[in-house]
């Protein structure tokens, strides 16, 4: 996944964490439905905050001022997208082992519902691979395409690799990570840098994983598991 790079305790890694063994998606359908249960203003918002720590780092605010404006605008918008589902964090789902490096959940769950979005989304090998492996590269690809959008290439990618995957989902609580992003902006404009990257580093880690059987298809009807037929 590509929205928590710059978590410096959560680092996550490509590859070999077991999870629920789906079969490997056999064409563009699959992934293009995987890739339809993200939050396009979701996962900007989180790439927005990403960079927006790393101008931070390098000492520019004003161009972490810019990305929070793009982020806060995101959320915004978030708000009304059909992504979005209520649940109590005590009922997610989640993945059987989430990526390497993932954040441990709180440890009392929050049983009042709130709005998550989809902000992320990865293929997880569930067969014991080297991530080098000509297979783990494949799958390795295949993030790498759906990342970018590309979910034909994602497709393809996965058949060169015929394993078995799980697709993780990465979700957000809505208003806590819009609070969060707010928050950080105000801070920024008191040229306080270091309570910013603070504040986006909470939204960060406030991400959870979950199977992806949480979120409906576009049709409003459960994926269910992947055929490889």
């Amino acid at each position: 996944m590509k929205k928590f790079a710059l978590l410096p305790a959560a680092a996550l890694m490509m590859g070999t964490a077991l999870g629920v063994a789906h079969a490997a998606p056999s064409n563009g359908r699959a992934v293009n439905r995987d890739f339809a249960k993200l939050s396009a203003d979701g996962s900007r918002a989180f790439d927005d905050i990403a960079m927006a720590r790393t101008a931070l780092a390098n000492n520019d605010p004003a161009g972490a001022a810019k990305l929070l404006t793009d982020a806060n605008n995101a959320l915004t918008r978030a708000k009304s997208d059909n992504k979005v589902f209520m649940k109590a964090e005590a009922q997610l789902t989640p993945p059987k082992k989430a990526p390497a490096g993932a954040p441990a959940p709180s440890a009392s769950a929050s049983t009042q519902p709130v709005a998550w979005l989809p902000v992320d989304g990865e293929y997880i090998v569930t067969e014991d691979l080297e991530p080098t492996s000509p297979k783990g590269s494949a799958v390795a690809s295949a993030n790498t395409s759906l990342n970018k959008g590309q979910t034909a290439q994602a497709a393809q990618n996965l058949q060169v690799a015929a394993v078995d995957v799980d697709f993780v989902l990465a979700i957000a609580p809505l208003d806590a990570s819009a609070g969060d992003v707010y928050r950080a902006s105000n801070l920024l404009a008191g040229k306080d840098t270091k309570g910013a990257d603070s504040a986006l580093q909470e939204a960060q880690n406030s991400i959870r994983f979950v199977s992806e059987d949480m979120v409906g298809s576009p049709d409003g009807q459960g994926s269910g598991k992947k055929s490889a037929h």
